[in-house]
Order: C-alpha cells, then sequence, then structure tokens
C-alpha cells in the first residue's frame, strides 16, 4: 500500500481543489439573495418558468422570443437541459432557488476535478494542477454559479466531454465511446453548438484510437447513436408540439435576423427591432422565415457584417463590462481575466506547436469563436470556452516557471534530459505550490469584491 501524501497531485487535484471550489461558491451563494438575481437579461427568469411549468404538469412551454411578450407556448427556443435540469431539482426540493445554487457549485466542483484531469492527459498533471487552482477561485466561474444560467451546468459537461474523448482514445473500448456519445448529446441539449463539434471530436478519437478502418468507423458509429439516442426523445417532443422534429433550438433565425438587422449596431445594445408579420405560422416556421431574412442582411452588405463580426469578436474577449451602472465590476474582471489573458495566448500557441493531442482542445476553441462571432456574443458566452482558455494559460505558466527553473539552475540539466524528464514530482509540486500562492494573490483580491459586490446594487445589469 502506498504512503499517504499531501503531495500526491491526484488528491490536490481531485480533492482537495474541488472541495475548496465548493466552499468557495456556497459561501458566494449565502452572500446572495434567496430570488432570482436579474442582470442585463432575463434568461434565469425564463428558465425558472418553464420549470415551474414541467414541474406543474403543463409541459415545456414559457416566454418566446417569435411570440409578444407575456404570453406562455409551447417552445423550442431555450435549450432543453437547463430547464429540465431546474426541474429536477423542483420537484426533490421546490421551487428554491438556494437549492439550484447549491447544486450547481457541486457542479463547479466537478468541473475543477475535471480540468485537473484533462490537464494530466494533455500533458501532465503540473498543467492540471495549476489550472484547477486557478477554476477554483476564478471569479467568473463563481459567479456564474450562483445564477440561473448554463453556463455551470455545461462547463461541467464539456469539460467532462474532453476527458471521456481522451480517455476513449486510451482505452479503446466501445463503452467509452457510448458515454462519450452520451454526454455529447446532454451538452448539446445545454449548448446547440455542441450538436456540429461533438461528432466531429467523435471521428478524431475514433480515428486515434484505431488504425482499422472498419473498426474507426464502429466506434464514431457508436458515439454518434448514443448522442442521438439522449437527444431524440427532445426532437420527438418538438415533432408533436412544433410539428417538427427539432433536435436542439429555434434560436438561429431569431439570433441572425435581430443582430444584422440595419437597425442593429456593430455593439449589439439596441434592445429590439422591428419584426415582420408572422401570421399564423409555427415557432419552426417563424424561425426560418427570420433565418432567410437575416442571412439576407448579412448578404445585402458584405463589409457591415465583417465588421460586426470582429465587434463580436471583441465583445467576446473584452476585459471589462459595457454598463456604466457596474463600472466597478470591472476590477473583478481586469484582476482575473485581465491577468490570465497573456498566459492565454501563449498557452494556445504553445498547444498549436505541440499539436497532436491539442488539436481538438484548440479546435473547439476556435469552432466555438467562430459560431460567435458569426451570430451573438458577449462575456457570458466566453464562459463556454474559459476553462479551456485556463488551461492553455496553466500550459504557459508552467512552460515559464521551468524555463526560469533551467535558466537558474542550468547544471542540473544533463544535456541528455528534456525539461520534462529532469522534472521530479517533488520539484513539481513544489512549483506548483509557489504558482497557487501567487494565483491565490492575484484572483482573491478580485474574488472578495465580487462577493462585495454581491451585495450592492452593481450587479443589477450585464457585466
Amino acid at each position: 500500500m502506498r504512503a499517504f501524501s499531501w503531495r500526491s497531485p491526484s488528491l490536490w487535484g481531485l480533492l482537495l481543489l474541488p472541495l475548496l471550489a465548493l466552499a468557495v461558491r456556497l459561501g458566494y451563494a449565502a452572500a446572495l439573495p434567496a430570488q432570482i438575481v436579474v442582470t442585463f437579461e432575463a434568461d434565469p427568469l425564463t428558465y425558472d418558468q418553464i420549470a415551474r411549468n414541467l414541474v406543474a404538469g403543463r409541459g415545456f412551454t414559457g416566454a418566446s422570443f417569435y411570440y409578444p411578450p407575456g404570453t406562455e407556448v409551447p417552445t423550442a427556443f431555450w435549450d432543453a437541459l437547463y430547464p429540465l435540469f431546474l426541474a429536477g431539482i423542483y420537484t426533490l426540493f421546490g421551487p428554491s432557488i438556494p437549492a439550484v445554487r447549491v447544486a450547481q457549485a457541486v457542479l463547479g466542483a466537478v468541473t475543477v476535478a475535471g480540468v485537473f484531469v484533462l490537464g494530466r492527459q494533455l500533458v501532465r498533471p503540473a498543467v492540471g494542477l495549476v489550472a484547477a487552482a486557478v477554476a477554483a477561485v476564478y471569479p467568473f466561474f463563481v459567479y456564474y454559479a450562483g445564477q440561473l444560467l448554463t453556463e455551470t451546468l455545461f462547463m461541467a459537461l464539456v469539460v467532462w466531454l474532453f476527458v471521456v474523448g481522451y480517455k476513449a482514445v486510451e482505452e479503446r473500448r466501445l463503452r467509452w465511446f457510448l458515454l462519450f456519445g452520451a454526454l455529447a448529446g446532454l451538452a448539446a441539449l445545454c449548448r446547440a453548438e455542441v450538436f456540429l463539434f461533438g461528432p466531429l471530436l467523435a471521428l478524431w478519437c475514433a480515428w486515434r484510437a484505431s488504425k482499422f478502418p472498419f473498426r474507426r468507423l464502429r466506434l464514431a458509429g457508436a458515439a454518434a447513436l448514443a448522442m442521438l439516442a439522449v437527444m431524440l426523445p427532445w426532437g420527438l417532443h418538438n415533432e408533436a408540439t412544433q410539428g417538427q422534429l427539432i433536435l436542439t433550438t429555434t434560436k438561429l433565425g431569431y439570433n441572425l435576423y435581430k443582430y444584422y438587422h440595419p437597425t442593429m449596431t456593430a455593439d449589439q445594445t439596441v434592445r429590439t427591432v422591428p419584426f415582420p408579420d408572422f401570421g399564423e405560422r409555427t415557432e419552426p416556421q417563424r424561425e426560418a422565415l427570420l433565418r432567410e431574412e437575416g442571412l439576407g442582411f448579412m448578404r445585402q452588405n458584405p463589409p457591415r457584417t465583417l465588421w460586426f463580426m470582429a465587434n463580436k469578436l471583441a465583445l467576446l474577449f473584452k476585459l471589462t463590462p459595457s454598463n456604466e451602472v457596474n463600472r466597478q465590476y470591472a476590477l473583478v474582471s481586469v484582476l482575473s481575466y485581465g491577468l490570465l489573458l497573456p498566459f492565454m495566448v501563449a498557452g494556445f500557441y504553445l498547444g498549436w506547436r505541440r499539436g497532436g493531442r491539442f488539436l481538438p482542445v484548440l479546435a473547439y476553441v476556435l469552432f466555438s469563436v467562430a459560431t460567435k462571432a458569426a451570430v451573438f456574443a458577449g462575456i457570458r458566452l466566453r464562459m463556454q470556452i474559459e476553462p479551456f482558455l485556463i488551461l492553455l494559460a496553466a500550459l504557459a505558466v508552467v512552460a515559464v516557471i521551468w524555463g526560469w527553473f533551467v535558466a537558474q539552475f542550468p547544471y542540473l540539466l544533463p544535456t541528455s534530459l528534456t525539461i520534462s524528464e529532469a522534472a521530479a514530482p517533488d520539484a513539481t509540486l513544489s512549483a506548483i505550490f509557489v504558482v497557487f500562492g501567487i494565483a491565490c494573490v492575484l484572483v482573491l483580491p478580485a474574488l472578495f469584491l465580487l462577493f462585495f459586490l454581491a451585495q450592492s446594487d452593481y450587479l443589477e445589469h450585464d457585466h
């Protein structure tokens, strides 16, 4: 039996740091009021509305942007999984917002553990530990764990989707590809973009898992079937209520029409635009009409379309909020995301240079950025790729540490060894603890400011 050691990377990455993440998120949840906190957008109210209707037996009904405000209709506009997640909690504990926050605090801890495992799979435990330490106290992750929004649930799903994908490549077993497909289906029901990227990732995993074409096809097919099996009940529900098999949502038409409408500005600050007369069209028919007109707006003025896309990129990666009401909240962003941003960029470059196992992560980041630049972007939507950006930042941080170490003590590194080969476990973890201490000094002030702002009026608008 191996002796217990506080220096075990798995102990920190799979237990202690997730427990820290749980404690921080529960502490933040305790600082919030017991009701829903509405920021710039009213999405939390709609998710809550649909979940309550589900529990009451009224089906997946609620507000839809294809109908006048205040109406409750059967809708496929919203991603299905999060309202179902809320409905499950409401069934067990009643319509309790604190119970949702506790559940999301647990999901945050699960995400931190997944970040550690993913970093260990991609490079080594050192990278996973740095990334997990940052993710445990990252103010944006803590903030969204307290909101009734899809981000916390989706981050847990997509991080573990990659973990299971890499495990499937290593094990080359059918059951891992089936689990991968099931997770991909759940993630796609939480955010529709995985519906496109998930099958591509399954193909890459199958390609790496075997040299035989038939077995590759079998593994990828199993993942695709598992994904379809998870999503099909939602599609059949939409067939019954909307008259059309819809596996994801009807959001695309609305977003393209609104955010490329002639009255829309590049900074996306126009709240409403005029809509055409829908007549008696169903929701899928309304989506198709708006999608066609939105694509028409994009084709009519290509320079304007490219300018809007460039501005969406800026909105996705902006450092500070755009609303004057909560300008002080910008300090939270600057002291966390702002400090990590240079390391994220450097880590992306290092990952690109490494290639191989990093390619799916980089491809997902680029795919997600491209979809948001084409449709709709904002700080909140960056959370869908932020765990991977933090992982890339950790790669850069570890590279900087080892570069400095070798520069200070070059005689400790024989010419026949690489830095990785010379990195003893004790030395690795000592360096990691130093980095964790630095991260606490840099990030914890932003975290305390987040707690303070949670009890003030500064978080009533978009951030």
